[in-house]
């Protein structure tokens, strides 16, 4: 009997402290679960009317467990729509170790901003992975320093769209793919699923290749090797995690300052024309047989993987949900972590700029003394010594080291969050490592065997794939923040704000469809139809990405019974039993 007492004193008492907390409906549900909400409510009206009773001590012991596992499932289900511990994944590698944000109502903080420090890195870096050094190098060659100002504008453009990542994390508390997997029919969920993990995999194999190269340079072991100590050495790296969320980004920080040290030495010492390289930051213009390298520009600085990591990595800030604070903490949050993303995305900027105009100058150098050379990743090393001594080289190998490693732990972090949210279930991150360089171990080792010059056409390839997934990646992460039964009303986009987002997806599309139609060759009629054809499915599939409501609208808007039966189908039942409540209520 007391032991039953004791059992009602204890439920009654986390009772009393759930009603304390936030009720989910002062905030919008970031999943747009309204069966949650409908069945939390109707768990709470029961537990209310069987704690108001407090007379009746003497009830069955069943009663009494049935009670408290209620009350139970009551608290979990608050705990996960309320998300007060920011926690964007089933298993995270921030669980455990966070940064804990105090909101304070007041002007702008050098120490509040270093709280918020550390995301904008992580995510900076896939913006010097070799892959873009490849395409620096490659850019220098072909337009000098007359495309800078596109690199300048590419990177902008990115701050605006990785702030927009972050702010979807940081509002809803949770990252890009859960809400991808959730607002989208399963069929699409699972293509999309795919496209991401595509582009995830062709990143790592350039980053792979990228520093079994710098391997190759420093120590001439061949490049096969190093490929096999890259895939390899990349498990090394996860102790780190295990260190804390501000350990691992002090050491990214770290690997992507030796990278800028490393080209901000060389840039001083091959002395480049300064009018030349201010001029093509400002002046907007495009050599002739340049619109290739313009294209790839974008496409190597917009990378859709950063969207997916860049939206889970804001759940490491823990901050302040309770009602009376949550939008005041949840704007101070996303106000400072725009102004973080753009310090570290302007960082990435210079280094990239630094790499375009060291070799701008070099190219110069070496057609004036009519040396030949190639301009390549493998080549660097070489056009470098010839122009600055045989010193040069390790410069530009520890550099390309320093990036190379880095990058390969971002593609697998981002890799773990796509696959978690997804499919709902947690990856450890030596699972991920040991799947992600199972697979691009053979076409990396097919390049590093076949030739490094060959590294050029699979870097063509591989911008290609990231063109075509940035648009099934960008389009749901800006629609997503259109709809108030995702964000709320007081996040969600204005009418200026849609405008603005409609103008810049339909850029991007059109700069991506123009960069696959340029690689493609089509000197055969079999050729020409294969790309009709996927040009076509393209355009379907983007319009229904962007025309078609999501799967938190379809019942409150009446759409399930003007629906076909076959797309009624592919939402799910999730639809129908909301509506089923909905006319019961």
């Amino acid at each position: 009997m007391w032991k039953n007492l004791s059992m009602v004193r204890d439920s009654e008492q986390r009772h009393d402290e759930e009603r304390r907390q936030p009720t989910p409906a002062n905030i919008p549900s970031p999943e747009c679960f309204e069966m949650d909400t409908i069945r939390s409510s109707r768990d709470d009206g029961t537990q209310s009317r069987r704690t108001s009773s407090g007379s009746r001590r003497n009830r069955s012991s069943d009663a009494d467990r049935t009670d408290i596992e209620n009350k139970n499932t009551l608290t979990s289900a608050s705990r996960q729509v309320t998300l007060d511990d920011a926690s964007t994944a089933v298993e995270d590698m921030f669980q455990n170790h966070y940064v804990k944000i105090e909101y304070s109502d007041s002007r702008f903080s050098l120490k509040k901003l270093w709280s918020f420090v550390g995301p904008g890195l992580l995510v900076s870096q896939a913006l010097l992975d070799p892959g873009n050094i490849e395409s620096d190098i490659s850019q220098a060659n072909v337009s000098g320093y007359k495309l800078l100002w596109l690199l300048l504008l590419a990177h902008i453009i990115c701050i605006f769209v990785q702030s927009l990542a972050a702010r979807l994390g940081v509002i809803t508390g949770r990252h890009l793919a859960q809400h991808i997997k959730m607002q989208y029919p399963w069929p699409f969920a699972i293509v999309f699923w795919l496209l991401a993990e595509l582009a995830i995999i062709g990143a790592d194999i350039q980053e792979v290749v990228g520093t079994a190269t710098a391997l190759h340079i420093l120590t001439s072991i061949p490049l096969w090797a190093g490929v096999v100590i890259t895939a390899v050495d990349s498990f090394l790296f996860l102790y780190v995690q295990k260190l804390g969320v501000r350990i691992t980004e002090l050491v990214f920080g770290l690997l992507i300052s030796t990278l800028a040290v490393c080209f901000f030495v060389e840039m001083v010492m091959i002395k480049p024309d300064a009018k030349e390289m201010f001029k093509g930051m400002f002046v907007p213009l495009i050599p002739q047989g340049s619109v290739v390298q313009a294209v790839g520009i974008v496409g190597c600085v917009l990378m859709p993987h950063n969207l997916f990591l860049h939206s889970a990595l804001v759940g490491s800030r823990k901050l302040d949900r309770r009602t009376e604070n949550r939008e005041g903490a949840i704007r101070e949050a996303m106000r400072y972590f725009r102004i973080e993303t753009s310090i570290c995305l302007v960082y990435a900027y210079l280094i990239n700029m630094a790499v375009v105009v060291v070799f701008c100058k070099a190219f110069e150098m070496l057609r004036a003394s009519e040396t030949p050379y190639t301009a390549s990743l493998a080549d660097g090393a070489s056009v470098l010594s010839n122009v600055l001594g045989s010193g040069s080289k390790y410069v530009y190998a520890i550099g390309l080291l320093a990036i190379g490693q880095s990058t390969t732990m971002s593609g697998t972090l981002s890799g773990q969050y796509v696959t978690e949210g997804f499919w709902n279930m947690p990856v450890k991150p030596w699972q991920r490592v040991a799947i992600t360089r199972a697979i691009s171990l053979v076409p990396a080792l097919i390049v590093a065997l076949t030739a490094a010059e060959h590294m050029d056409l699979l870097s063509e390839i591989i911008n290609v794939i990231q063109a075509v997934v940035l648009s099934f990646t960008i389009i749901p992460l800006l629609k997503l923040q259109a709809y108030e039964e995702i964000v709320g009303p007081e996040f969600a986009f204005g009418r200026m704000a849609k405008t603005a987002v409609a103008v810049l997806t339909l850029a991007i599309i059109i700069l991506n469809a123009y960069m696959i139609v340029s690689v493609i060759s089509l000197h055969s009629a079999v050729m020409y139809v294969a790309l009709v054809v996927v040009v076509a499915v393209y355009a379907l599939v983007v319009s229904y990405t962007v025309a078609f409501p999501l799967r938190c609208v379809w019942a409150d808007r009446a759409l399930v019974d003007r629906a076909p039966r076959f797309v009624r189908w592919l939402f799910g039942r999730s639809a129908f039993s909301i509506e089923t409540q909905n006319s019961d209520d």
